[in-house]
């Protein structure tokens, strides 16, 4: 099992606020930084009802000298999900292995098996 990641959208939005606070940056200045054609874009991030575009996400941590994962603010309430590709990838690799060996055996051959 593997824990999928959920955005806070709210928690995020609050918190860009505040690094923009931090660093006197107005949602006028970042709206002329991102080319965004209305300023209610960026006060619909600050409020949580929407997330940046991931372009723009990235052009906003380079603004403010952050990384991207720095501005998310994850959920506490994640939830675990079964990675079907990843353990279908897995079980061909351990299929495939294990009919080398039993095909090595057959032929009697020895059969060199990596420490791990």
């Amino acid at each position: 099992m593997m824990v999928y990641p959920v955005i806070d959208v709210e928690g995020t939005g609050r918190h860009l606020k505040t690094e923009c606070e931090k660093r006197n940056i107005t949602p006028k200045e970042i709206q002329e930084f991102l080319g965004l054609a209305a300023l209610q874009s960026v006060y619909g991030w600050f409020q949580g009802r929407t997330l940046p575009s991931l372009d723009n996400f990235y052009a906003l941590s380079r603004y403010l000298g952050m990384r991207m994962e720095e501005l998310v603010v994850p959920q506490n309430c994640s939830r675990e999900v079964l990675v079907r590709g990843a353990t279908r990838a897995l079980e061909r690799r351990m299929m495939a292995y294990l009919g080398f060996l039993l095909q090595a055996e057959s032929a009697g051959k020895p059969v060199d098996i990596p420490a791990t």
